[in-house]
């Protein structure tokens, strides 16, 4: 015969489950936790049946009956057919243990908010990496166009110091031709005694004539160089402005990505603490 108190509480599961704003699992047990009545939402909890015995695979049931003490339980999917959780208050009289009542809800959407928000962190801290990975490439490029800016810099300071020297090289071009000219009017003024000199004159002055042209066409492509490596200069600073906007840009989004991570983490335990 089912003891009066369990039956009391039988009586009145329905009027206690519309305490509850949510829907909740309410079922008493007697002692050897076979159910004995129920207040479910829409029909019967999965694998749970009136004038059955529930088989609690964590064994917290079983200690209620045995300690009377009240205890928070878990039962996963296997248990149930859909992870629940809940308190399980045990039914005394006379002092003794005689039952048990427990008030279960469905935590599925909760531990479905916690996968979501623990592959969103993932996620998140891949992106972060990622991004960190980037914004280290990015200064190591700055740093390299930096030194290439420098280098240019170095190559422009060459080139403008051996147009110079080819400056110089065409003036004393100019200088030895004069002078050959001279040598040979002397040459032809000396007569026969001239004429090996004039020849040496006459050599002297091609020679010079070569010397200024070489040097006019050295001092031609070195004025090109000049234009090409300022040019590359003006895309190096060009690149380096872009590098450094593009590692602005970025570590915004690093922030962005950090502050997610913060409420990630905040809405993870709040999904937890539910």
């Amino acid at each position: 015969m089912l003891n009066g108190k369990l039956q009391q509480i039988i009586d009145v599961l329905p009027l206690v489950k519309q305490l509850f704003e949510h829907d909740v699992f309410l079922a008493v047990m007697d002692k050897d936790a076979v159910v004995r009545g129920m207040a479910v939402p829409d029909g019967d909890v999965p694998r749970l049946r009136e004038g059955e015995k529930f088989q609690d695979s964590t064994g917290v049931l079983y200690e209620v009956l045995k300690t009377g003490i009240s205890k928070h339980n878990y039962l996963p999917k296997s248990v149930m057919g859909e992870a629940l959780e809940g308190i399980i208050v045990p039914v005394k009289d006379g002092g003794s243990v005689v039952g048990c009542i427990t008030c279960t809800y469905s935590v599925e959407v909760k531990e479905q908010m916690a996968k979501i928000t623990t592959k969103f962190q993932d996620s998140v801290n891949d992106i972060n990496r990622s991004v960190s990975n980037v914004i280290v490439g990015i200064e190591k490029l700055f740093q390299m166009l930096t030194g290439m800016n420098e280098m240019t810099g170095n190559v422009e300071t060459d080139v403008k110091t051996a147009v110079d020297v080819v400056n110089k090289i065409s003036q004393n071009a100019s200088r030895s031709n004069i002078l050959a000219l001279n040598a040979s009017i002397e040459a032809t003024h000396s007569g026969e005694h001239g004429r090996g000199f004039a020849v040496v004159a006459s050599q002297m002055g091609k020679l010079a004539n070569d010397s200024g042209s070489s040097a006019k066409e050295i001092k031609a492509t070195l004025n090109t160089i000049t234009q090409h490596m300022a040019s590359i200069v003006s895309s190096i600073r060009d690149a380096n402005e872009l590098a450094r906007g593009h590692m602005e840009n970025i570590s915004k989004i690093q922030k962005i990505l950090e502050e997610t991570l913060v409420l990630a983490g905040e809405l993870e335990e709040d999904v937890k603490s539910r």
